[in-house]
């Protein structure tokens, strides 16, 4: 049995310790990872990815019944037990109507094995009896599709050759109702005198010839034996082969025509088999190879030509082709190589001749413009390294401001004086912190906002040395990407309301900052930041206001042409569009 992987979500490694060891004396072979905050605990759920959840209520930083909502967001099956000293019963109904397994009280550690185990056996119970039915679910789909929903006639016929049952592709074949077809026999339509021989497993032809209203139909065709509750009974899958059987024939009458444009479409082209086998190529194809037609004709497969590079999507493609042609590429690079190793860069068309099971390809010569291409996007990728490495050189340098800022500040004894450093610093941090996720970011033109407002509020509550679990911040930012012309201002705005709030919204020091950001439609956002303080001033006046801070934060909504409301007791909403990117010059 493989290790269990325990998370404990605790403060004080004496109690984690006790955890274990109540778990050892079970037996139970696990592994185990402690936290206390709430990102190393998210970070665990993603990398550790634990079988089992071990969880205090309360923690200096975090809390178990936050815990519980982000393990039942993001891992609903794991199951989550809670392990305290203080819990009551009240509270803990409560939790196990939100979700939780169960709970074990620390002074009562003995019960914690029994619980584990028993959370396991209904974990692991849950899982197989999802597996079971999807399972389930997914063959009778199959089946039922298999014979309802089938393109090719599928017929269900007694021993004697007497119909059962048909699909409705069937009966189109048949050109017949279904009440006229039912208890009627096969050897009506079907001219192959050899058909109650399929029966018996004695022949192996597996075409059959059927007359309707007097013209010729042709099925490929293949039988199974099945048990049903009338006996033994056959199941004819086919397939209307017709239309191809006379394309091969006008194809192989109309072959000398053919030919002749096959060898003047001035590429390379090949005409390949099932199974991939080179039929036929054209002049300019035994030139590039390096063999003669007949060296190639039924010896050699196409796939031979391909580099490895490219080698394994193109038996992806052939291996696609067998179950749904359709879903093959008709277009596509290629890089062959000949006899002798030379590689070319190619553009394939590929096709399958219609009522055949033969393809051709035509393979133009693309070496020059490929060459041209990486040349293009090496330029690019060395002006994308150099963005990159300006971004994360502002970064520094922004970083090297803000801690010649700590150095001074700690020359100065003047609190207000103090206080205007660090705000300066927390502007820089702000801006820094933009060119420092966009360094990070797959794209550097723009900014995962809600990443972005998740770290810089972190920093704020960290900087102004609140207790997060005093004072809290309520985040609701949807997940945008978002240029650098609109995200610096947008942050800075963040950036000082927040700041306010903290400084001046909690003289108790308890409450909650909240940030809301949501897209209304293409062009227009709204974010809105308030918080549960003791709101705004009775002669509160953004435009007559003297702080530095609110001023930013008024030049900032006009700079991004926003539209700013306030409303008591303290919420600031903003609706804006974001900018249009201008060309400097």
């Amino acid at each position: 049995m493989s290790k269990i992987k325990v998370l404990i979500l605790e403060d004080v490694p004496l109690d984690a310790e006790l955890s274990e060891r109540e778990l050892k004396k079970e037996g139970l072979n696990f592994c185990s990872h402690r936290v206390e905050t709430r990102e190393e605990f998210i970070n665990e759920l993603e990398i550790f990815k634990p079988d089992l959840i071990l969880a205090d209520h309360s923690l200096p930083h975090f809390d178990g019944l936050s815990a519980l909502k982000i393990a039942k967001d993001k891992t609903p099956h794991i199951p989550f037990i809670f392990v305290s000293g203080k819990i009551g019963e009240d509270y803990a109904v409560e939790m196990l109507k939100k979700g939780a397994t169960d709970y074990v009280l620390k002074n009562n550690l003995t019960k914690l094995s029994h619980a584990v185990l028993r959370a396991l056996k209904e974990s692991e119970e849950q899982k197989n009896r999802a597996l079971a039915e999807k399972f389930l679910l997914e063959s009778e789909k199959k089946y039922r599709t298999l014979f309802e929903k089938s393109k090719n006639p599928i017929f269900v016929c007694q021993k004697d050759g007497n119909f059962i049952d048909c699909n409705d592709a069937g009966l189109k074949f048949l050109e017949k109702d279904r009440k006229d077809l039912i208890g009627s026999n096969i050897q009506k339509w079907v001219k192959n005198t050899y058909f109650l021989n399929l029966f018996s497993g004695k022949n192996d032809q597996n075409e059959l010839v059927f007359v309707i209203g007097g013209n010729e139909k042709i099925m490929d065709i293949s039988i199974t034996l099945v048990e049903l509750d009338v006996g033994k009974s056959y199941f004819l899958q086919g397939k209307d082969v017709t239309k191809q059987r006379i394309a091969e024939k006008a194809l192989q009458a109309q072959s000398e025509e053919y030919k002749a444009i096959f060898e003047n479409t001035g590429t390379l082209s090949l005409i390949f088999e099932r199974d991939m086998t080179i039929s036929m190529v054209n002049t300019e194809f035994e030139k590039f190879s390096g063999y003669s037609n007949k060296e190639l004709q039924f010896r050699r497969k196409w796939l031979e030509f391909v580099a490895s590079d490219d080698l394994e999507r193109m038996e992806g493609y052939h291996r696609m082709q067998r179950i749904n042609p359709r879903a093959i590429p008709k277009n596509y690079e290629v890089t062959l190589k000949n006899r002798d190793g030379v590689s070319k860069d190619f553009f394939a068309t590929s096709e399958l001749v219609t009522g055949t099971e033969k393809g051709i390809i035509s393979f133009m010569d693309i070496t020059e413009r490929k060459n041209a291409e990486n040349k293009i996007k090496k330029s690019l990728h060395e002006k994308e390294i150099l963005l990159r490495e300006i971004h994360h050189r502002v970064k520094n340098n922004m970083q090297i401001i803000s801690t010649l800022l700590t150095l001074q500040s700690a020359q100065i004894n003047d609190q207000t004086l103090i206080h205007l450093h660090r705000e300066s610093q927390d502007r820089i941090q702000a801006m820094a912190l933009i060119h420092e996720k966009l360094y990070q970011s797959t794209d550097i033109s723009r900014i995962n906002l809600r990443d972005y407002v998740e770290s810089m509020v972190s920093d704020l509550l960290y900087s102004y040395e609140r207790d997060s679990s005093i004072i809290e911040a309520d985040l609701d930012v949807e997940d945008v990407l978002m240029g650098i012309d609109t995200a610096v201002p947008c942050g800075l705005i963040i950036n000082e309301l927040v700041s306010n709030s903290l400084k001046y919204a909690f003289p108790d020091g308890q409450g909650t900052v909240k940030i809301y950001f949501r897209r209304l439609d293409d062009k227009k956002y709204c974010l809105k930041v308030s918080d549960d303080g003791i709101g705004l001033p009775d002669d509160f006046n953004i435009e007559k206001m003297d702080t530095l801070g609110l001023q930013i934060v008024n030049n900032l909504v006009n700079q991004i042409e926003g539209l700013l409301t306030i409303s008591r007791p303290s919420k600031f909403e903003i609706k804006f569009e974001e900018l249009k990117y201008k060309e400097r010059v």
